[in-house]
């Protein structure tokens, strides 16, 4: 028999441990330090979703293509 091959370090083992769970890969505001309740934390973030904004289609035109719109939430 050879000689045992070393197992690799499991995925969850990360040597810089970053939150990379914020929007578009950037590292995530504390909790501490974050706006709560606010739908941005700052002006990349603003950009970011008025962006998104312009591309969502409205009700109209996801009717015109046969495509069933969310309900209206009350």
């Amino acid at each position: 028999m050879g000689a045992a091959v070393p197992l690799p370090p499991p995925l969850l083992t990360n040597p810089n441990p970053v939150n990379r769970a914020g929007q578009a890969g950037r590292a995530s505001t504390p909790v501490e330090t974050a706006q709560n309740g606010s739908m941005v934390q700052d002006l990349d973030d603003l950009k970011r979703l008025g962006h998104d904004m312009e591309r969502m289609r409205t009700n109209q035109e996801l009717e015109e293509d046969g495509l069933v719109p969310d309900p209206k939430q009350e």
